[in-house]
């Protein structure tokens, strides 16, 4: 994961976030609940947690905008024991239609890349430039954390929904 400048970073949330959000696209509304036993998600909850990190990403970097961000990020997070923050996300989104779902993606997605576009390459590429991209005692830079709350998350869970559709058709 090495970017040399935003338009790189731009270019590969685009692409993954392409490939991911078209496996939703042949999915029927009725089958998003369904829970595959060997992979233990529902598409339902693949799209929220995607969507959800990002919200995320938007919520810690409106914070630091306001200057109300107080501590690192998420230093009360144990990193193994996440269930209550995908709950809080499939709670969110829970009323939502799969086209709704894919609408807020999209926009997310844009908001994203207006986000990157916003940052100075500093703000972007340099270590410990917000408060939001530090934890446990490391700074990471902001162009790190938005891929692992974006292409990493889209790249593991394009796997997982074309693996779903295998196992539930």
């Amino acid at each position: 994961m090495k970017y040399n400048n935003k338009s790189e970073l731009i270019e590969a949330i685009k692409n993954n976030a392409n490939l991911f959000i078209k496996e939703y696209y042949d999915i029927e509304e009725t089958s998003m609940e369904k829970i595959d036993e060997e992979i233990e998600y529902s598409p339902f909850q693949m799209l929220t947690f995607c969507i959800g990190w990002m919200d995320l990403v938007f919520a810690w970097e409106e914070e630091e905008q306001k200057g109300i961000q107080k501590t690192s990020l998420a230093t009360e997070w144990k990193w193994n024991d996440l269930g209550w923050l995908y709950q809080s996300f499939y709670d969110k989104y829970n009323n939502y239609s799969l086209n709704e779902l894919i609408n807020i993606f999209n926009q997310s997605v844009k908001r994203i890349i207006d986000l990157i576009n916003n940052l100075s390459d500093e703000e972007l590429f340099e270590e410990g430039k917000r408060n939001w991209a530090k934890t446990n005692g490391k700074e990471f830079s902001v162009c790190r954390l938005i891929h692992l709350n974006t292409i990493a998350n889209f790249k593991n869970f394009r796997g997982k929904i074309r693996k779903w559709k295998k196992n539930i058709k």
